[in-house]
């Protein structure tokens, strides 16, 4: 059975605190054994800072329960593409994701100039131990196949990889019902099932030339279950806006982020650095917990800038905020305007 999100889900919105600032395009986050977070951040943007791309750890903070330490660079110098001339809209790629598994790390890198890679984390600096063409983004380890899982957001797929083997295409995901395409955002890995869940969002609908950069259709966004081994598709969720991180908490409840409450303001090619949303409403996203069993939604976090990423910690969940230009000036919701920074916050749960 799908659940539908409802036009007012119920409000239990949770206390939140920043644990990180002053981060470039925070990405990916993994949960260390040692209790440390694993940090993937994109990079600034900036023309003047093409390989700002790095990895960091931050250990928790034994005087403060819940905080953690600044972050130590395990790794830096990884490329970072501004795509604002190709989308018109505030989006940074390169690192993207971390994800542990059978005693490894490894790290998803989009890299358009030297070919896109998974990185091991047990090197310094790390290596590349796969090859792949085109957007890696969100990554993870599945336990029964024993293989790496991640997907392509430029070719709608679902991708497997395995030592000592090519990458495999495992599943192709259809388009939307109003002909957009199905653009997979991140995955988790669903015990219950052995599947994957995978947030999509939707395409531009390509409609409208004076709407490019934001010509993407109201609350069409899904989270979907792929089963690896037949690539049958289930929608889970739909009437989502704009769904980005994913995550499984110990009780079962599924954690969907979504990056905005609409699209506004894209960044034109003649852009000379006026505050503007740049695509994504500013200071818009929030944080939904979802029972797939009885259909119940709630808001746990409101007001969050462009979120991205979701990683469980104990008592809490830690999510990666503040995509786009580094530094630019974004209009904020007070009517002031502010510098784009990324940061990370702690939402109690």
């Amino acid at each position: 059975m799908t659940l539908t999100i409802p036009a007012q889900p119920i409000k239990a919105l949770r206390p939140s605190t920043l644990i990180a600032e002053g981060l470039l395009n925070p990405r990916g986050l993994c949960l260390h054994a040692d209790g440390s977070l694993l940090l993937a951040e994109a990079g600034s943007g900036l023309p003047d800072q093409p390989f700002s791309g790095r990895i960091s750890r931050l250990p928790p903070d034994p005087q403060r329960p819940g905080a953690y330490l600044p972050g130590e660079i395990l790794a830096h110098g990884f490329r970072a593409m501004n795509l604002q001339a190709r989308m018109l809209r505030d989006e940074i790629m390169g690192v993207s994701d971390i994800a542990c598994g059978d005693g490894r790390c490894l790290v998803s890198q989009t890299d358009y100039v030297g070919g896109s890679k998974l990185l091991d984390l047990q090197y310094t600096p790390p290596e590349p131990v796969f090859h792949s063409q085109g957007n890696l983004n969100a990554l993870c380890y599945h336990p029964t196949r024993r293989s790496w899982l991640a997907v392509k957001p430029d070719t709608n797929q679902l991708v497997e990889f395995r030592s000592g083997e090519e990458e495999r295409v495992l599943a192709q995901l259809p388009p939307l019902d109003q002909g957009q395409e199905a653009v997979p955002v991140t995955l988790v890995y669903e015990p219950e099932t052995d599947a994957v869940l995978i947030s999509l969002f939707s395409g531009e609908l390509h409609g409208d030339p004076a709407r490019k950069g934001i010509d993407f259709a109201d609350k069409a966004g899904q989270v979907i279950r792929v089963h690896p081994a037949s690539a049958r598709i289930e929608v889970v969720i739909d009437g989502l806006q704009l769904p980005t991180g994913l995550a499984l908490c110990p009780d079962g409840h599924l954690l969907v982020l979504e990056l905005c409450s609409h699209l506004q303001q894209p960044l034109p090619l003649g852009w000379n650095g006026e505050p503007l949303h740049g695509g994504f409403t500013r200071f818009s996203g929030r944080l939904l917990r979802c029972n797939l069993h009885s259909g119940r939604v709630e808001v746990l976090a409101r007001g969050l800038d462009t979120p991205s990423n979701l990683c469980v910690v104990p008592g809490a969940v830690v999510v990666s905020e503040g995509m786009g230009l580094t530094g630019r000036q974004l209009p904020a919701p007070n009517g002031t305007v502010v510098p784009l920074g990324g940061r990370l916050r702690r939402v109690v749960l």
